[in-house]
């Protein structure tokens, strides 16, 4: 990898902590890097990279001419930053998928649509899906490239950390409050020890306009649920889909042999033992599938990965990675 390319990170302290570890682990790991924060770090908050501090910067200290690639995660009032960028020549990927829903802005799943990358030039800029698509998308190519699917209904049980790390911090107040025998206010919405469904119609649409977009072979009906769980990070996803005469041989085996995959045949996953297993730096971050049932026209399954490791940090590497093979 030439080490004169540039390549900034614009996010907050967690999220470019995890785009910086995959990027070490990467076939990336030779180039220039600097951090921007979108969220101001505490003194204490030190990006590392290759054992060497990594220069910390505002938006407004950025000359993005000095840029190849800008990997953003910030806030939506933070865009006007990316159109700079963009006009300055510096190609930029939008981890949140804030973008996602533009016409004129390609949304890619790596490994799935990779084609739709060659129109990355018109604008400078790709974005990264949100990960319930993205990895819904992931799961469903092999299954789409066999079968003709005529419904999906997905059910997806969002972790805290879609609302925010302020919500992820009220949280853990609420958990503590209430161990500890302390009822909580009565105007407080309650988090903690509680679910409650996500109706948000719009939403729905939008996503299911995106993952049209991605995978523009998928013509049938789309049912979508979100339920907001009382869990600080991790995405699962319930998955059925109708069409016709699964084989429950041949899924399996094409999804062992995507490295962005993990099927367990045995084993159920869950949010808390894929923590577990990340925490413990077995391996990158990965999309774990598991609970695999068939029935004749029906087949479902069970999706869990780290909504920030995976559908983040992981996919947004992978996608650099794809537009400098491309480039």
């Amino acid at each position: 990898m030439n080490s004169s390319l540039n390549i900034a990170i614009a996010a907050d302290f967690s999220l470019a902590e995890k785009l910086v570890t995959i990027l070490e682990q990467s076939a990336l790991s030779n180039l220039s890097l600097t951090v921007i924060e979108a969220e101001k770090f505490s003194e204490e908050q030190n990006i590392r990279f290759n054992g060497k501090y990594v220069e910390q910067i505002g938006f407004d200290d950025a000359d993005w001419a000095d840029y190849d690639y800008l990997l953003f995660a910030g806030s939506l009032p933070q865009v006007t930053y990316v159109a700079t960028a963009e006009e300055a020549g510096c190609i930029v990927i939008d981890v949140l998928g804030i973008c996602a829903y533009l016409n004129d802005i390609p949304a890619v799943v790596p490994g799935v649509n990779n084609e739709a990358l060659q129109a990355v030039r018109q604008r400078n800029i790709v974005s990264l899906p949100n990960p319930q698509i993205s990895q819904l998308a992931l799961a469903l190519k092999p299954i789409l490239q066999q079968y003709q699917l005529v419904q999906i209904m997905v059910t997806s049980l969002l972790p805290m950390t879609y609302k925010g790390e302020d919500k992820i911090r009220e949280l853990v107040g609420q958990t503590a409050q209430l161990l500890n025998g302390i009822p909580l206010n009565e105007d407080q919405q309650r988090l903690a020890f509680n679910v409650s469904p996500i109706d948000n119609q719009e939403e729905s649409i939008k996503d299911q306009l995106l993952l049209q977009k991605i995978l523009p072979e998928f013509n049938g009906q789309f049912i979508e649920h979100s339920i907001q769980a009382p869990v600080f990070y991790g995405l699962a996803q319930m998955i059925t889909v109708v069409g016709y005469e699964f084989n429950e041989v041949d899924i399996p085996l094409v999804w062992q042999q995507d490295d962005l995959l993990r099927y367990h045949a045995e084993q159920l996953m869950t949010p808390v033992l894929n923590g577990e297993i990340e925490e413990n730096g077995e391996a990158l971050p990965l999309l774990h599938i598991s609970q695999v049932n068939t029935e004749q026209e029906k087949l479902s399954f069970w999706l869990v990965s780290d909504e920030r490791g995976f559908g983040r940090a992981r996919l947004a590497i992978e996608l650099l990675q794809l537009l400098l093979e491309n480039d």
